[in-house]
């Protein structure tokens, strides 16, 4: 998914000549990688595009170029291809172009700065550093550049583990019926992805280990042995004990969090539900009406009442049409998307998962949202490798 990095979306109706070397002065509103131009005109014809650096408020050197005349249509975004480059936020860069026709890109009468001089279009190929000798104008051209947006979350400050982590002994089974060792010589030292926490310095074991037959784990409140006989490998790697039928866990486990992920793209929905009453009227065996209604205060404080009637003639009690209204507001709050964000693929996520997102340029921090769909991309040709996840209500 693209985003727009440099330049406008901003549709113009003001023609740009032709024969022109022309270029418009933008401040990056993203940190990302071009990978296109997308230009809006008036008129079919060829254009001839460049990205150029700042130098002191006037075009500077060239950074990318595509010399060679694309076609573009008239009264929509035309997609253009060019090499990719690297844009940095807030910093300033000059789109540039060459038409063939006039107006084939318009621009906005203000709230811009363009220069331009005469330059012949089937010749013209766009000079290294720009030049001098240009005329200046308060137009803004309607060009954008736009690419893979890159955002670096702010503030991360929960920590990787909670609670009390405990040192538990790694041991090793001898199957029944193998009388040699299990291992001989001096083993080498391989990092099994244990983690030691703060405060506690763990060693690293050397030379030849012993293999003892059974493991006996004695620790200083148990004075017999834990394991004894052919033991049982349960869940979680606790040993079960031939003939007991409880797990025997020593101490208390840590409890673990998913590490914070990189959001590379995210859009928010904050707006009201579009009802926050369900109103059910039923009947009863009689034939005479019984009716319920479910509401969310909070929502109807805020912007009045939003009311859904519905009538089910099979509900024939007061409690059933109240149980009926509470569900379907439910199901509203749940159902309703409020936003998707776009990140690099996570092999934990799974569907209806709440996830917590900070992100500062969206003004979200630490706010919870339920995943109610997960979408994996994948493209070779676009580099496209991650999740959109789409976004509802706790």
């Amino acid at each position: 998914m693209t985003t727009l990095l440099v330049g406008t979306s901003s549709a113009g109706t003001t023609a740009c000549g032709s024969s022109l070397f022309m270029l418009g002065r933008f401040q990056a509103i993203a940190t990302g990688l071009m990978t296109e131009i997308q230009t809006y005109g008036t008129a079919d014809g060829e254009v001839k595009i460049a990205l150029y650096a700042d130098s002191s408020g006037e075009p500077g050197s060239l950074i990318v170029a595509n010399n060679n005349g694309q076609s573009v249509t008239k009264n929509q975004w035309n997609t253009l291809s060019i090499p990719q480059a690297n844009i940095t936020k807030d910093t300033y860069y000059w789109l540039a172009f060459n038409l063939s026709v006039t107006s084939v890109i318009t621009a906005l009468s203000s709230g811009g700065y363009r220069r331009h001089k005469t330059a012949t279009y089937s010749t013209f190929t766009f000079p290294d550093p720009a030049g001098s000798g240009f005329t200046s104008s308060g137009y803004r051209v309607s060009m954008g550049a736009w690419g893979v947006c890159v955002v670096s979350p702010s503030g991360i400050s929960q920590p990787v583990s909670y609670g009390s982590p405990q040192l538990t002994s790694i041991f090793s089974i001898k199957p029944s019926g193998i009388s040699q060792p299990l291992a001989y010589g001096t083993p080498g030292v391989v990092s099994i992805g244990i983690i030691s926490p703060q405060g506690i310095t763990v060693g690293v074991a050397t030379g030849p280990p012993a293999l003892c037959y059974p493991q006996t784990i004695s620790p200083t409140e148990i004075t017999q042995q834990v394991s004894v006989g052919m033991p049982w490998l349960g869940v979680f790697g606790f040993l079960k004990l031939q003939g007991i039928a409880q797990q025997i866990p020593i101490g208390s486990p840590s409890l673990y969090k998913y590490v914070w992920h990189v959001i590379l793209d995210g859009q928010y929905e904050i707006e009201s539900p579009e009802k926050n009453r369900v109103f059910i009227i039923g009947r009863d065996q009689y034939g005479n009406p019984v009716w319920g209604t479910a509401v969310d205060s909070a929502e109807l404080g805020l912007v009045g009442e939003r009311l859904d009637f519905q009538q089910e003639v099979a509900i024939a009690t007061t409690a059933e049409a109240e149980s009926m209204a509470d569900a379907l507001l439910s199901k509203m709050r749940l159902s309703k998307k409020r936003g998707v964000i776009l990140m690099p693929p996570n092999c934990g996520q799974e569907l209806f998962d709440v996830v917590q997102i900070s992100d500062s340029g969206a003004n979200q921090s630490a706010v919870s949202f339920r995943v109610v769909g997960i979408r994996f991309e994948y493209s070779s040709m676009q580099a496209r490798y991650e999740h959109r996840l789409f976004l509802g209500n706790v």
